[in-house]
């Protein structure tokens, strides 16, 4: 009967040593890095979480830069913020601890996880190891950077860049922490500021300034502040690129809603980084139903005047040309149909068109059913016709074909005819030989689509020497072939 009052009181104490436990202040986390306790645990949470890991080999502790690291270093504020975003092992074989699992040397750590975590590093990249090091690898296990030895390229700067580059939105998440005030100074500065404040900020030492930056911009709702502050983003460096990608990406996905908006984006982009700014441009083109609006893209695109009458597409690199063409096919604009792949185009931009045209659901831009165009012989459509032609057609228009490859006007139509026969397998059948073929696509080092025919045919590619191709052109004959 007197076990009640007991448990009542036990009870009671219980509970006031919990009230008074909540009441006393934790102790805050180490300032430095924190290392993961368990190895297998944290690589289990960088893989679901999409975190790149840092590693940090620190394994000569009597060596004076293990020592700076591990007692300095690593422990800083400025270390622990710059790779909040991270999952951080130190690689050690030591046994440092106090107690169960502690590890002295590296607060926050216990002795059994980098001693895991070495192994495992040991097991990746070999025995032979250098110490210290440093090592940042992606979720999947790519190997982004690696530093053997140290110097001052690694630090806080470097692992926040490479946070931006890889996470761009846990970059984005962190930037916040820290850097309070100097957000609040560019989001209350004049106008006429903004720009040279950016550049200042993104050109000095933070990692995630364009993170910082976006920050920002998402706070603000005034028309042009925003402007200002995106145009700002183009000083941005080649990695804190992603982040201006993933900031910029509603608006070229949805580009009519903010037009000035989109257009101050793409040329941000193309400001901080060429294929950056191909990407949002593409996507804006297919998605604009206006023909000025798409003008205006193209114009940023070309890097001509605002006020300029003609979009600057054919100046453009070919492969931004091939882009360029593909996007308007697909938005069905009108200069879709000058996309036709001149002739110096690689094949694989040729079919990049063509596939545009494919999808969106019209005819090649010339139109011509191939035993039209054999019927004609003008070699621009011949040649369109004879890389458009399905292996049926191919087959079912077979002697003109043959024709073109031995007796086209032109080199171009020759090398197409070789393609579409090898595109409809028909080598083997009624006497057309392999060596035919070779023979009427004649310079195998003339261009792309001739060295695609010949390579096709021999099985390998002999280089760049013509003596090289003449060589192995006689051996392929001298061997029997078909």
């Amino acid at each position: 009967m007197r076990l009640l009052p007991i448990a009542i009181v036990l009870t009671a104490l219980t509970a006031a040593a919990f009230a008074e436990e909540k009441r006393k202040p934790k102790a805050p986390p180490p300032p430095g890095v924190r290392w993961e306790a368990d190895f297998k645990a944290g690589m289990a949470r960088a893989a679901r979480e999409g975190r790149p890991m840092f590693f940090a080999v620190n394994a000569l502790e009597t060596e004076s830069a293990n020592q700076w690291l591990a007692n300095t270093g690593y422990r800083s504020k400025a270390w622990g913020d710059a790779t909040r975003g991270y999952v951080s092992f130190v690689c050690n074989p030591g046994s440092h601890g106090q107690g169960p699992g502690a590890c002295t040397r590296y607060p926050g750590h216990t002795c059994a996880g980098h001693i895991a975590a070495l192994g495992w590093f040991l097991k990746r990249f070999g025995q032979d190891l250098i110490s210290p090091q440093h090592v940042i690898i992606e979720p999947d296990g790519v190997v982004a950077f690696r530093k053997e030895y140290y110097t001052r390229v690694v630090g806080p700067s470097l692992l926040e860049n490479w946070l931006s580059k890889l996470a761009p939105s846990i970059a984005y998440a962190r930037a916040g922490v820290g850097r309070e005030q100097r957000m609040k100074a560019l989001g209350d500065a004049p106008l006429e500021e903004v720009d040279a404040l950016a550049e200042q900020w993104l050109d000095g030492e933070d990692g995630l300034a364009a993170a910082a930056i976006t920050n920002v911009l998402d706070d603000c709702f005034d028309a042009a502040r925003r402007i200002y502050l995106i145009r700002g983003l183009r000083h941005a460096s080649h990695f804190q690129v992603p982040v201006l990608m993933m900031a910029a990406e509603e608006r070229v996905m949805y580009p009519a809603e903010e037009k000035k908006e989109t257009l101050a984006w793409l040329a941000t982009l193309f400001g901080a980084d060429r294929d950056a700014g191909v990407w949002g441009a593409t996507r804006a083109l297919v998605r604009l139903e206006d023909k000025k609006a798409r003008d205006d893209v193209m114009r940023v695109w070309g890097g001509v005047d605002a006020k300029a009458k003609a979009p600057g597409i054919d100046d453009l690199p070919e492969d931004e040309r091939a882009r360029a063409f593909e996007a308007l096919i697909l938005a069905k604009d009108e200069r879709g149909r000058r996309s036709n792949p001149p002739q110096s185009w690689s094949e694989g931009h040729g079919a990049q068109i063509r596939r545009a045209w494919r999808l969106s659901g019209r005819t090649t831009p010339s139109g011509v059913a191939l035993k039209d165009a054999l019927d004609g012989g003008v070699p621009r459509p011949l040649r369109q016709a004879l890389l458009a032609a399905t292996p049926e057609e191919t087959r079912a228009n077979r002697a003109g074909v043959l024709a073109a490859l031995l007796h086209g006007r032109q080199q171009r139509v020759r090398i197409a005819a070789a393609l579409a026969l090898l595109k409809a397998r028909v080598a083997e059948q009624g006497g057309l030989s392999q060596k035919t073929i070779l023979e009427g696509i004649v310079d195998p080092l003339e261009g792309p689509e001739t060295r695609q025919a010949a390579v096709a045919i021999l099985g390998d590619d002999p280089g760049q020497s013509i003596d090289e191709w003449a060589r192995a052109l006689a051996a392929h004959r001298a061997g029997g072939a078909k």
